[in-house]
């Protein structure tokens, strides 16, 4: 018998963006960051769609996002809560 093999690949470089865009219908539509002051020395956690538009990804240091994408709504706060809930 031959065993058929599924390999998924999953990209989560938008999830956190992604449920803070559904907490707040606003940020829909926008190029959105999370991570921390982008004046301390820290990476990104998550991207929006958006952002990854404008070469934007995870592990990326805030700093270098900051001049990568013109206007990003940065979010340092998830709701962990809600992300459990999904």
């Amino acid at each position: 018998m031959t065993e058929s093999r599924q390999i998924i690949h999953v990209i989560m470089d938008a999830f956190y963006a992604s449920v803070e865009q559904l907490d707040n219908p606003e940020l829909v539509g926008k190029a959105v960051i999370v991570g921390s002051d982008p004046k301390q020395r820290d990476v990104v956690s998550a991207t929006s769609y958006e952002a990854c538009e404008f070469g934007v990804h995870s592990a990326m240091p805030m700093s270098k996002a900051i001049r990568l994408c013109p206007k990003p709504i940065i979010t340092t706060q998830i709701d962990i809560m809600i992300c459990s809930a999904l």
